[in-house]
């Protein structure tokens, strides 16, 4: 059974301050009680030390038939006097006091253990102070007693004065606890109601954030975060689908297009070869897309897992300048590079590091004129390794430097269909660049041409 918070709270203070009152009434009962049997041991105490004094002087003054007498008439003057009763070494009785006698106390001898006990006589509480006393080398056992009886009275009411207020007194604070838990959960409920609100129709929506600098306001402050995070994983996914959606709709549309176009009426052979051929241009541009979709997909499902060893950058770079060269020859454009010799030592996966650096080769080449130049450079120093990318094409509108990396982003001259790309190559650039730790940035003028570069932590040549 799951019970609210604030019913579980209400619970557990009030069973805490129910334990808390317990102890309490026990230390309060268990300290009057000492305070108690303390004042009468003190008292007792008093009473010893005078009969001491007095049987110093008498008994060794009046014979032994006197001192019932003597001990009789100082008894009746002294306080308590009529709680005594004194016995010699062989346990006769030297003096014993009416009171005493009704009580039926033993006498004490050798085996009486001194000092003050508590006992019951006759179905009373008596405490009993036990002394021996000696006279002139003879020991005589004294036993000084005070019933305690309206001490134990009072303590007895006091414990159900005491158990009977902490029920009262725990019921109490449990109401109040339930009232004040109530009133501070009540900003939770707003929140929980707010939050309910909030739907995909309304995602732009936001909590109130009570100024109160408690948790209160961390914990609106953290869900307004997290919905600004989904707010933006939703946009970007709502974006993504529209976007793939409109990419694949064209290619679909072409290949629609020309087979119908090509099954009207009977056609030449050649006719039919060549719509055949731009149907698999198409077919090749969309499952480059595809592709492209699904790596992407991958990564943010992070299940795409790369192999991430110790590599020589220079390896994959190589490769993709390879492959940018026949890029670059086939728009007559001038391409070169410089690569430092010497292992460049980095921690990744050489197929996707290939891929990011034929990525930015592809792009530079791609939007480079006939007659232009594509550089690639590799340096390294400071701890880093540094890849450049430099070109001479159109260049990228300052509005748009900060968002060439978004998937499908178009600039009016940064991607076009026409050029053969999907708008998804610098998205899985900087995805692999932010795999590997690396930092990628890009500086570009209109009309003069872009640079990128992809920073990456040096290892040890030797991890190699």
């Amino acid at each position: 059974m799951s019970w609210p918070i604030r019913t579980r709270l209400t619970l557990w203070y009030g069973v805490t301050l129910l334990l808390t009152l317990l102890v309490f009434a026990g230390a309060v009962e268990f300290a009057a009680k000492a305070a108690i049997n303390g004042s009468v041991d003190y008292d007792l105490q008093m009473r010893l030390e005078s009969l001491n004094s007095f049987m110093q002087d008498q008994i060794p003054r009046f014979p032994r038939a006197r001192l019932p007498h003597q001990f009789s008439e100082h008894s009746a003057l002294s306080p308590g006097g009529e709680r005594m009763q004194i016995a010699d070494r062989a346990g006769n009785w030297v003096f014993q006091s009416e009171t005493m006698r009704s009580l039926h106390l033993r006498a004490a001898d050798s085996r009486t253990p001194e000092g003050p006990a508590t006992q019951i006589l006759e179905g009373l509480p008596v405490r009993v102070r036990a002394a021996v006393v000696l006279v002139n080398g003879e020991s005589y056992y004294v036993q000084l007693a005070t019933v305690m009886s309206a001490s134990y009275v009072a303590l007895d009411r006091l414990r159900r004065v005491l158990l009977a207020l902490i029920p009262l007194m725990a019921l109490a604070a449990a109401v109040g606890g339930n009232w004040v838990s109530r009133r501070a959960l009540a900003p939770v409920d707003g929140i929980i109601r707010n939050a309910r609100s909030i739907t995909l129709q309304n995602i732009s929506g936001r909590l109130p954030v009570p100024q109160t600098k408690d948790e209160l306001q961390r914990l609106a402050e953290t869900l307004n975060e997290m919905i600004d995070r989904l707010e933006l994983a939703f946009r970007r996914v709502t974006r993504f689908t529209a976007d793939a959606s409109h990419e694949l709709r064209a290619p679909v549309a072409f290949i629609r297009a020309t087979a119908e176009i090509a099954l009207l009426e009977s056609r030449p052979p050649k006719r039919y070869r060549s719509a055949l051929g731009d149907v698999l241009v198409e077919a090749k541009r969309m499952t480059k897309l595809i592709e492209d979709l699904l790596t992407l997909a991958r990564a943010d499902a992070g299940s795409s897992h790369l192999a991430m060893l110790p590599t020589d950058l220079s390896e994959p770079l190589r490769d993709a300048c390879q492959q940018g060269i026949v890029l670059a020859q086939a728009k007559q454009i001038q391409f070169s590079r410089r690569i430092q010799e010497g292992p460049a030592a980095a921690l990744g996966d050489a197929d996707a590091l290939r891929r990011l650096f034929l990525a930015l080769i592809d792009n530079a080449v791609k939007y480079t004129p006939a007659k232009g130049n594509v550089e690639v450079e590799m340096t390294r120093g400071g701890g880093r390794i540094e890849v450049i990318v430099r070109d001479s094409g159109i260049g990228i509108a300052p509005e748009d430097v900060d968002q060439i990396f978004e998937r499908f982003y178009r600039a009016d001259k940064a991607r076009q269909r026409d050029s053969g790309g999907t708008g998804l190559g610098l998205a899985i650039a900087r995805w692999i660049a932010t795999v590997h730790s690396a930092e990628i940035e890009v500086e570009s003028t209109l009309n003069l041409g872009s640079t990128f570069r992809v920073r990456f932590p040096n290892l040890d040549s030797a991890q190699v």
